[in-house]
């Protein structure tokens, strides 16, 4: 078969391995034609990088053309260029010495995961553990060291199953089989043993289903809002004490629309309700700024007493579909318009008060970073210097974008990974889906539908345990100094 089919293979294996059709072990073996490839050096590495980037972010990415059709495009160009420098990496490194094509190619491949996490262009999606989002067992090991953990282990195993297969050699067989132990045993110790504290703190997230078209017309304002009457007076015969609201449920600037603040506060009076939302907000802007305004994705937490929490806004913004890249660097930027928002970026976690309760919020995007959440669920006591645990942690998201798509049931299988991460139960508002709520465990308590109108309760479980995650989180940096060191060396050192 010619080398760019195996590439092709290769790219189909690991995106079907990431989509909800139960396929996730695919991920064990998807790479395995790649690594072929490569080490064959029997192909132009551009070409791999084309065809990997264009088939993996054609089949797991579609829907983002449903946003933005430039966008997608964008996207494939800049993957393209990732896909380009991780292969050529690899084969500089192997270059050098024959032994070091496996673990060049798991450190680059760690290091491109962990590398997404940073910098405005910043778009973690790619990662291999979360085709794993079915198997409960095997994402308990996210507690030790999160997804590249997770993504290490699947690596690992592509190389050994690669050395069986495509070697002979057999003696790899023994280490998959030990590590298939260690990390089913774990998975399962994690499962059984874990302290976990169960309570009815009566909370409910809603899921309007708003249809986008619908969400930011004038004439639809009044059915929104009648929606909402009607989902908070059925939380209110269920005794709830805090209704979550998904993202910009409300589509006008609420600290400033009378109206619309008048709304608000008659609803929480009438049914006696908590209600946690986002909005839309702005702020003056310095003297010294381009703008007039200071525009933020907004979220705060209104009580029936007429008090309204400290705003909470987004920290991390998607790259171009909400802040075009480098405005700060390139003033001149402010003056290309493509639809995006250009909110500003938010300076750190919030917390908020339910009752004896104490939870953080993020919004949509955020979901995927999992150094964020950990700042969101366990800090440091500033008078004892322990570190404290966050009782739960909210996310709310419009998703709508995406319609029918995987999109909403790729981003919402990350809830997942954060609650493992930090042992913490997750509360998740979507518009349109998929809402759920997951325990420590990553467990999905329950959930809705796409476009279901509904609200979703479940018990709260509150694990009391510091993930040994939270002391290594840095550890990935390892990973990209070696990466760094081994690369540089490959330009030192004749070939081997």
């Amino acid at each position: 078969m010619p080398p760019l089919l195996w590439v092709l293979f290769s790219a189909l294996l690991l995106s079907l391995s990431r989509l909800p059709l139960h396929l996730g072990w695919l991920a064990f073996t998807g790479w395995i034609p790649l690594l072929y490839v490569l080490e064959s050096r029997k192909v132009k590495l551009w070409q791999a990088a084309m065809i990997f980037s264009l088939v993996y972010i054609g089949v797991v990415m579609y829907w983002i053309a449903g946003v933005t059709f430039l966008g997608l495009i964008g996207i494939c160009i800049f993957y393209f260029l990732f896909y380009w420098l991780c292969f050529y990496a690899i084969n500089r490194i192997s270059r050098v010495s024959g032994y070091l094509f496996y673990p060049g190619f798991i450190l680059v491949m760690l290091s491109f995961e962990y590398l997404q996490n940073f910098g405005e262009t910043r778009f973690p999606w790619f990662n291999n553990a979360y085709s794993l989002s079915d198997y409960t067992v095997l994402i308990q090991a996210a507690d030790l060291g999160g997804v590249i953990l997770i993504s290490l282990l699947i690596l690992v195993i592509n190389v050994l199953l690669y050395e069986v297969l495509i070697k002979k050699n057999r003696r790899g067989l023994l280490y998959l089989v030990g590590i298939f132990i260690l990390w089913i045993g774990y998975g399962i110790y994690c499962l059984h043993s874990l302290p976990m504290q169960k309570q009815e703190p009566k909370i409910a997230i809603m899921q309007p289903s708003i249809p986008q078209e619908e969400k930011w017309d004038e004439e639809a304002y009044q059915q929104i809002l009648h929606r909402y009457d009607t989902l908070c007076a059925k939380a209110a015969e269920d005794s709830t004490k805090l209704i979550i609201f998904p993202e910009a449920a409300i589509p006008v600037y609420l600290m400033y629309d009378n109206y619309a603040k008048t709304y608000f506060r008659e609803l929480m009076q009438k049914y006696n309700l908590e209600i946690f939302t986002g909005f839309p907000h702005f702020t003056l802007a310095p003297d010294n700024h381009i703008n007039d305004e200071l525009y933020y994705n907004a979220a705060a937490l209104f009580k029936p007493d007429g008090s309204i929490s400290e705003l909470y806004y987004k920290n991390i913004l998607v790259p171009v579909g909400e802040r075009m890249l480098w405005l700060n660097l390139f003033p001149f930027l402010w003056k290309l318009q493509f639809g995006q928002a250009n909110w500003e970026f938010g300076n750190g976690p919030a917390y908020y008060q339910t009752d004896s309760l104490e939870f953080s919020p993020s919004i949509c995007y955020e979901l995927a970073f999992a150094e964020f959440h950990q700042k969101m669920a366990i800090r440091k006591d500033k008078d004892t210097g322990s570190y404290k645990k966050t009782d739960f942690l909210v996310n709310i998201t419009n998703d709508a974008w995406f319609g029918t798509s995987y999109g909403p049931w790729l981003h919402s299988v990350m809830a997942k990974f954060r609650a493992v991460e930090n042992r913490i139960q997750i509360y998740r508002s979507a518009n349109t889906g998929i809402s759920l709520i997951v325990d420590p465990f990553g467990r999905i308590l329950t959930k809705a539908g796409l476009f279901e109108i509904t609200n979703l309760y479940a018990p709260l479980i509150i694990c009391p345990k510091i993930p040994v995650y939270r002391y290594i989180y840095w550890y990935p940096w390892i990973f990209v100094i070696l990466v760094a060191g081994l690369f540089i060396y490959s330009f030192l050192k004749k070939e081997a």
